[in-house]
């Protein structure tokens, strides 16, 4: 009965221990809205839209495409993959909070996060912003 002890007191020490992240980064969620997909273009081309690789991300890691189907997705650390619906098995590379680039697609399929782009990107902090005016 000497090792119930030894059980017990291990039990606790896992149970207090902090949860370590899994291999691949942090878990995290893509920002909501809608994400419009395309090509890239060149100089002289813009670029492509492809509107059947748009879709829309709702709360609990999920997105909608445009033809209504419903599915999750999994973001660790930069590397989304969408795990369940039509997408299922899709990967990208998360670049920014707003852009995403597919893997293993040639061009390389971009999607951005459709809005305003003040909204995605905040604006430098207002000492940041007096400082570069005072050097002038």
């Amino acid at each position: 009965m000497k090792l119930f002890p030894a059980l017990a007191a291990f039990a606790l020490i896992i149970a207090g221990s902090p949860a370590h992240a899994v291999p691949g980064g942090k878990l995290d969620t893509l920002r909501l809205g809608a994400w419009i997909c395309e090509l890239p273009g060149d100089a002289t081309t813009p670029p492509k839209p492809q509107p059947e690789h748009n879709f829309n991300v709702v709360p609990d890691s999920s997105y909608l495409t445009a033809d209504g189907n419903r599915g999750t997705y999994l973001l660790l650390g930069d590397q989304l993959t969408f795990t369940s619906g039509v997408r299922e098995g899709e990967q990208f590379v998360l670049e920014s909070d707003a852009t995403l680039r597919k893997l293993g697609h040639s061009p390389a399929l971009r999607c951005v996060l459709a809005g305003d782009p003040s909204v995605i990107a905040p604006a430098p902090p207002a000492d940041a912003k007096a400082a570069n005016t005072q050097g002038k």
